[in-house]
């Protein structure tokens, strides 16, 4: 019973910048069925280049009836050391969101995955 608890449940996927300044959905989850705890969205920067510049917000939906909001942004820049980056993401009733956007550089894919405990 211990260990079922510890139990976290994992989704992923490959997001493509293909248009610059679009965003683009990494991890969405607009109506989760009751509160549940969000951990972490890794995100795999290995394809990235020196021209590349993108942005990762992270958005949270706090009212029921409201709009999800911006509750940070984080900039990467060129060539990333170490290449897995970590998206901390907090406790949610309402919904999250996890986006990507492109404004420099070319087309490139990043692998994600998301963890979380319902």
């Amino acid at each position: 019973m211990v260990n079922a608890i510890l139990t976290l449940t994992e989704t992923g996927g490959t997001v493509a910048t293909t248009v610059i300044n679009t965003e683009y959905d990494i991890y969405i989850n607009e109506t989760p069925l009751g509160a549940f705890s969000p951990k972490k969205v890794q995100i795999d920067f290995s394809a990235q280049t020196v021209n590349e510049i993108v942005i990762v917000r992270l958005y949270h939906r706090i009212n029921p009836t409201g709009d999800k909001e911006k509750k940070d942004e984080l900039a990467f820049d060129g060539v990333q050391e170490p290449v897995l980056k970590n998206i901390e993401l907090e406790p949610n009733r309402y919904g999250v969101q996890v986006s990507i956007e492109r404004i420099a550089g070319g087309s490139k894919t990043y692998d994600w995955c998301v963890f979380y405990k319902v």
